[in-house]
């Protein structure tokens, strides 16, 4: 995998990103090995969702789940940093097709859970939204 982080190939393994369990498990692994450079992974992450098409927005999303999911176990290190870009991200694939919207209020559900074991909690990343819930 590479034991140096550089910002650079992650934005190149971000533009080959799909929606496909392989392609987001594999760069989740990569990203959650890079667990110590969370901020810079997230703030990464950050910048290419937001100039990355519409359609694949949603593999975004499932990429961050994957590794909220799957670091949670080694650390809080990523659910601090998602907690600062998810909100924004999730009222951009909301805004979007329908389909696009079901699917972020799904992992907003599961994102939920995160925001209970938190010990400052504060509250669902959709508060605010409203009538979307």
């Amino acid at each position: 995998m590479g034991s140096t982080f550089n910002p650079q190939i992650l934005v190149e393994k971000l533009a080959k990103l799909n929606s496909s369990q392989q392609s987001i498990e594999t760069l989740s692994h990569w990203c959650i090995f890079h667990m110590n450079k969370a901020k810079q992974v997230v703030e990464t992450w950050d910048r290419q969702f937001h100039s990355s098409p519409l359609e694949q927005r949603l593999a975004f999303l499932y990429l961050a789940n994957d590794i909220l999911q799957n670091s949670r176990r080694k650390g809080s290190e990523f659910v601090g940093e998602f907690w600062k870009v998810l909100p924004n991200a999730l009222r951009d694939v909301i805004n979007g097709d329908e389909f696009g919207r079901n699917a972020a209020l799904r992992l907003n559900g599961y994102w939920d859970v995160f925001v209970v074991l938190r010990p400052n909690r504060i509250g669902s990343l959709l508060d605010g939204f409203g009538s979307l819930r």
